[in-house]
């Protein structure tokens, strides 16, 4: 077996299997089955505000009773808080890999008081699991990166662990952004985040959800980027998500310029196993083209080693189809 260990953020991992954010990572005995299994580290199921927010306003029932109402409240949301910064301290106890919280919220203030409180439980760095959707016309595009970057400079403020940016696809300039992030102190990018998409059901007229899991034949949207953000952006470390769903997918990845890659559908799909058949598929690859460490073949498929490449920096779809039809 090859040597697989790389290292992302600072953190060392000795597989380049990184579990995302699911209900894979829920529980502390889970955790623990996934670093037996081959993970390299694990990203935790993220804590979202809004779920938090919308749990207390249940408790707007008890409008005659605003004094145990406003209790209630209190204890629900610290409730949750502590749940939470528990899974941490109990899935370092049941594993040796390290352990990566997500946080997802609505106002800034909580993105620094939940990150605070997930660096002062143990965890090795944070994930920031930012996107806002906007309905409102007004608001332009520089206005929401603005409200990105004033989330990312808080918490990197106030906690002394590497801070990961989970981004969407939908910037006009990832590669900006992803430099700003990195001015800012972010230590690593996430491309990319994958959101619940709506479907319609025209026999009842509803919203209804589109489908949870990737496909493999989503890592496309990925590679050209990675591709071209570690070579324009060296410092960042990147981790490709959605869509990696084999060793080769993994190597691809790692080739275009990952430090790691992350893992959930194809878990999901195929269980825990398949872990050791990507490590063990990545192992024998490089045995195959004479490399000894990840480094030794991270980012040879980037931007910075094939400059001006036409495959990787065309988007259209200029020579896929005959001249002549």
């Amino acid at each position: 077996m090859k040597d697989l260990s790389t290292e992302y953020m600072g953190l060392k991992l000795r597989t380049p299997l990184i579990v995302s954010s699911s209900p894979l990572t829920a529980s502390a005995a889970q955790i623990g089955e996934l670093a037996a299994h081959g993970a390299g580290a694990v990203v935790l199921k993220s804590i979202f505000e809004e779920q938090i927010t919308g749990e207390t306003a249940m408790l707007d029932r008890y409008h005659d009773y605003p004094e145990a109402a406003d209790y209630l409240r209190a204890y629900v949301h610290e409730d949750n808080l502590n749940r939470y910064t528990n899974l941490i301290a109990d899935a370092k106890r049941c594993s040796d890999i390290p352990v990566i919280a997500s946080i997802n919220c609505s106002s800034r203030g909580k993105w620094i008081d939940y990150a605070v409180k997930m660096a002062e439980a143990g965890a090795d760095a944070l994930e920031l699991n930012i996107f806002f959707l906007s309905p409102d016309r007004t608001l332009s595009s520089s206005d929401i990166e603005a409200r990105y970057l004033e989330i990312i400079e808080g918490v990197v403020r106030q906690v002394s662990i590497p801070v990961s940016i989970k981004f969407s696809m939908r910037f006009t300039n990832i590669f900006h952004m992803i430099q700003e992030a990195c001015n800012r102190g972010a230590k690593g990018a996430v491309l990319y985040n994958r959101f619940f998409e709506p479907d319609i059901d025209i026999d009842n007229m509803t919203y209804i959800p589109a489908g949870d899991l990737s496909s493999p034949a989503e890592l496309h949207r990925s590679l050209r980027y990675v591709a071209i953000a570690s070579a324009e952006v060296p410092h960042m470390a990147y981790s490709v998500s959605t869509g990696v769903h084999s060793g080769a997918d993994a190597v691809k990845s790692i080739l275009a310029g990952a430090n790691a890659v992350q893992l959930c559908s194809t878990i999901l799909i195929h269980g825990m196993q398949v872990m050791k058949e990507i490590n063990s598929f990545i192992s024998d690859w490089m045995e195959r083209n004479c490399f000894d460490r990840i480094d030794d073949f991270r980012g040879l498929m980037n931007r910075k080693v094939r400059p001006g490449d036409p495959l990787l920096e065309r988007v259209q779809y200029m020579k896929t189809f005959p001249a002549e039809i």
